[in-house]
């Protein structure tokens, strides 16, 4: 067992909406490796709601690694990528001052054409930023999606939040990307 102390810091998707942070990607990984990882998902937050409550949150638990993970409310409300960049840099820059290393979640796909337009948007910047940083990445898309880039729609319980069979594929994604990035 690795003895890191991570917190998943996001909106629903990594609260676990609609059934409860027992059943969300962070639990269900950390079932699989044995190993706590602390939800710090709320519903309905945008990457600027997670930048008020970093300190509290996060650097106030002083954890060995911090996994932010938002998008999908930005996108609802039409956050610019240019704003939503400013939210995830403030939050990196944060960690990093505070010797807490990064590791950034892509929003999954959405069934919703208006939102996954946005999503896009995010995402490409996102992997960009991996890139240049250095700080690793995690995508959720291939196990989301079929090999068509289609949704998988068991992976789902409405256009956005997933299924209960979508945050175990989540879970076992996060738990080998964990065994090889942050272990």
């Amino acid at each position: 067992m690795n003895s890191s102390k991570i917190v998943c810091l996001g909106d629903s998707i990594t609260w676990g909406y609609p059934y409860g942070p027992e059943y969300s990607w962070v639990a269900l990984s950390g079932a699989v490796l044995g190993t706590t990882l602390i939800n710090r998902g709320i519903n309905g937050e945008t990457a600027l709601d997670l930048c008020y409550r970093f300190e509290r949150h996060v650097i106030s638990i002083a954890p060995d690694y911090v996994c932010i993970m938002v998008g999908t409310n930005d996108a609802s409300i039409r956050v610019p990528v240019e704003d939503y960049k400013k939210n995830i840099l403030k939050m990196t820059a944060l960690a990093a001052e505070n010797k807490i290393r990064q590791v950034l979640g892509l929003p999954i796909p959405s069934s919703d054409r208006f939102l996954e337009n946005i999503l896009q948007e995010y995402r490409k910047w996102l992997k960009e930023y991996s890139l240049a940083s250095g700080i690793p990445l995690v995508d959720f898309t291939p196990v989301m999606t079929d090999n068509a880039g289609q949704i998988r729609y068991e992976c789902y319980s409405d256009e956005v939040h997933p299924s209960k069979k979508g945050y175990r594929v989540m879970a076992d994604l996060f738990a080998e990307f964990y065994r090889k990035v942050i272990k």
